[in-house]
C-alpha cells in the first residue's frame, strides 16, 4: 500500500487525476495489487513517463533466522513475482533491489516457492576500487585541495585500505591531517601514510568488524572460508572445488582475489586482526 500510495501521489503531482486510477485497498491480494498497478501504468504510458521502483535494505526480507528456501514468508516470493511480471509486461516500469545480500536473486527457491528472480535478475556487486580507480579518486580530490600524492603514496594508500571506498578515503583524510595547514607545498608521500596508519587503523577497526559481521550473517559459508584463509594463509584445494559459489561471492565482494591458480585475501582484512 505504501508503494501504491507513493505511485499515485507522484502521478497526481504530474497533473494526473486520482479518480482515473484503479482503487488500492488494504489487504488486497498481491495478484489484484499487481493488476491495479499495471492498469495505472497503462493509463500514464501515453505521456512517456517511466516508473522506477527502488527498494533498499532488502536483507530485511532474508532474515538470518529463517531458511529462505523453505521459510514461512511466501508473500515475499509473491511480491517479487508481481514486480517481475510488471517489468516484463509494462514497458514503462522496472525495479532495482539493493542491500547486503544477493540471496534474493541467487537462490533457486524462495520461501517454499520457485524464486521468480532466479536466473532472471542481474546481480551487481559493489567491490573495492581497482588501483587505477583509487588513484584517480585521490588525485582528483587532492587537486581540489591543493594536495599532491606521489605514486608511492598512492600504492601505500591502496595497500593499507584494500581499495575499499570508505576505508581508502578515510586513510587519505588521516594522511592529510598530518600536513601543516600553513605549508607552502602540500605533498603526501609514504612517510605521511605510515605516520597516519596505526592511529587510523585503530579508529576504523569497529567499521571493519561490522563489515565482517555482515558477511558472517548473510554469507555463512563464505565467512568460514575467509576465516580459514586468515588462520592458515591459504585455501585448501578441496574447499575451492567444493564451494565454487562461495569463492565467487568472496571475489565479487572484493574480499578475495585470484592470481594464477592461487587465492589471496584482500589486505583490508588485516585491519580486523
Amino acid at each position: 500500500m505504501h508503494i501504491a500510495r507513493r505511485l499515485v501521489s507522484t502521478l497526481k503531482a504530474r497533473d494526473f487525476r486520482e479518480a482515473d486510477f484503479p482503487t488500492f485497498r488494504f489487504g488486497m491480494p498481491i495478484t489484484e495489487w499487481k493488476y491495479a498497478v499495471q492498469a495505472t501504468l497503462e493509463l500514464v504510458s501515453h505521456s512517456g513517463l517511466k516508473v522506477l521502483l527502488l527498494l533498499d535494505e532488502i536483507e530485511y526480507l532474508t532474515s538470518d533466522k529463517v531458511d529462505i528456501e523453505e521459510g514461512e514468508m511466501p508473500r515475499i516470493a509473491q511480491m517479487l513475482a508481481a514486480f517481475r511480471g510488471l517489468a516484463q509486461e509494462s514497458s514503462n516500469f522496472t525495479f532495482v533491489l539493493s542491500g547486503l545480500t544477493s540471496a534474493l536473486t541467487e537462490s533457486g527457491r524462495l520461501y517454499g516457492r520457485p524464486n521468480p528472480l532466479f536466473s532472471w535478475a542481474k546481480t551487481y556487486y559493489v567491490s573495492p576500487f581497482t588501483r587505477a580507480e583509487a588513484a584517480d579518486l585521490a588525485n582528483t580530490l587532492g587537486a581540489k585541495m591543493g594536495i599532491h600524492l606521489d605514486n608511492d603514496a598512492l600504492r601505500a594508500l591502496y595497500d593499507g585500505s584494500g581499495g575499499h571506498a570508505f576505508l581508502y578515503r578515510s586513510l587519505a583524510s588521516a594522511a592529510v591531517g598530518q600536513l601543516a595547514d600553513d605549508a607552502e607545498e602540500r605533498r603526501i608521500g609514504v612517510a605521511e601514510i605510515q605516520r597516519a596508519y596505526l592511529p587510523w587503523r585503530r579508529s576504523v577497526a569497529g567499521h571493519v568488524r561490522e563489515m565482517l559481521d555482515h558477511v558472517k550473517r548473510y554469507y555463512g559459508v563464505e565467512a568460514l572460508l575467509m576465516e580459514s584463509m586468515m588462520a592458515n594463509g591459504k585455501l585448501a584445494r578441496d574447499l575451492v572445488q567444493s564451494q565454487p559459489q562461495a569463492i565467487h561471492h568472496l571475489i565479487q565482494l572484493g574480499l578475495m582475489f585470484e592470481r594464477g591458480n592461487d587465492y589471496y585475501l584482500n589486505s583490508l582484512l588485516e585491519l580486523a586482526r
